[in-house]
């Protein structure tokens, strides 16, 4: 929703305001500086013996869990909503205002 210029100045929409006012300068040289921390902690995981042979098999088994998790919790949703599809009332008298 926004129209670029052949000047190369940028157009938006009044609902997208906020965004446009935001300001980002700062925090690009607190993600650079991120880089450096970033890669002291990797060099102490491999100190520890955190390969990335073992990151990979931990991914894996976290996927393989999360898949389970979610395939149990659809079962579960699904027979949720068939046992309360049918109303459970035994005698139902329609509200009739005469």
């Amino acid at each position: 929703m926004e129209l670029v210029l052949p000047s190369g100045a940028r157009i938006g929409h009044r609902s997208l305001l906020r965004y446009y006012k935001q300001q980002f300068g700062t925090s690009r040289a607190v993600a650079a500086t991120g880089a450096c921390i970033l890669g002291r902690v990797l060099q102490q995981y491999k100190t520890l013996g955190w390969s990335s042979e073992l990151a990979k098999a931990v991914s894996r088994r976290k996927e393989r869990d999360m898949q389970y998790v979610q395939r149990m919790k659809s079962k579960w949703m699904l027979k949720t909503a068939l046992s309360n599809n049918a109303t459970k009332q035994m005698h139902f008298r329609s509200q009739i205002l005469f």
